[in-house]
């Protein structure tokens, strides 16, 4: 487990780096030869770990013949990665808003989301009704309408009108059921799984209870991929997070997300099923 993980603009501009040497058929090492730094330092560099000065990145855009354009974008992620906290695990609760920043950055580069969830709605999909309930008891009106606002923002990376993220929710069955929230809230947010699932790039399937137990009963995770970067899995626990990019990690995860859709509901069948429990929970007018 990746207790420290990379900044997420430098794990970007690290996959931008190391894609642009490898499309110029230089190993990491031959690179650091030519301009003359370390190997340790270019690893560190395409592993996110280390964010490499502006002119460092102009060096190696020379090198490698990268574009204007491709170079300023990488200098843009250089200067963001460079102001981005550096997060950390903390089983006590502390930098709990590194930690979802980090969560936040990684959302929005990623090109596609896959969002396993046995115990409550992915929170991209959660109406404000359903998130007050599990989010704000016993907390202050102000933070408690900062902390809806602010899952309901995340839903823009999914919602965005320019390059949205492909996203796809994998939902166990009982989910659907739970009494969370108002009523008529479970109503709406039951119609809205409904609507959302509409979009091309948002598949929502559902996990039959027939199918008994799956990978998703040993926890929620989240599977984000980019265009050039790794996938990075993100783990969230009480009070605490965790993310992993390890490829042996990571690839037992996207093994169980491939086992999880053999499994699931289509998303015609999916959307079926999600109505016929909207029209239980509706309450009469």
């Amino acid at each position: 487990m990746t207790a420290n993980p990379p900044r997420p603009r430098a794990y970007v501009l690290g996959a931008e780096l190391r894609d642009a040497r490898r499309k110029n058929g230089l190993t990491l090492r031959g690179l650091a030869s030519i301009l003359d730094v370390s190997h340790s330092v270019l690893v560190r560099w395409e592993h996110g770990d280390r964010v490499p000065s502006a002119e460092s990145i102009s060096a190696v855009c020379v090198v490698l013949g990268v574009s204007n354009t491709a170079q300023s974008r990488m200098l843009k992620l250089a200067r963001e990665a460079a102001a981005e906290p550096s997060p950390a695990l903390n089983p006590d609760g502390i930098g709990e808003a590194d930690q979802l920043a980090t969560l936040l950055e990684f959302e929005r580069t990623a090109t596609k989301i896959t969002d396993v969830a046995p115990l409550l709605l992915p929170g991209l999909l959660q109406c404000a009704d359903y998130t007050r309930a599990i989010m704000t008891a016993g907390v202050p009106d102000q933070e408690a309408n900062k902390r809806v606002a602010m899952r309901q923002g995340r839903r823009d990376i999914i919602t965005r009108k320019r390059a949205p993220a492909r996203y796809t929710a994998l939902i166990l069955e009982p989910v659907l059921h739970q009494p969370i929230g108002r009523p008529a809230g479970r109503y709406d947010q039951l119609r809205f799984l409904d609507e959302i699932a509409e979009r091309d790039n948002v598949e929502l399937r559902i996990i039959p209870s027939a199918a008994g137990w799956t990978p998703a009963h040993a926890g929620p995770f989240l599977l984000l991929e980019f265009a050039k970067a790794d996938p990075v899995v993100h783990l969230e626990h009480h009070r605490s997070s965790a993310f992993l990019r390890e490829p042996e990690a990571v690839e037992a995860f996207r093994s169980a997300r491939d086992e999880l859709e053999q499994v699931a509901l289509s998303r015609e069948d999916s959307r079926k099923l999600i109505a016929e429990i909207a029209s239980r929970e509706q309450v009469p007018a």
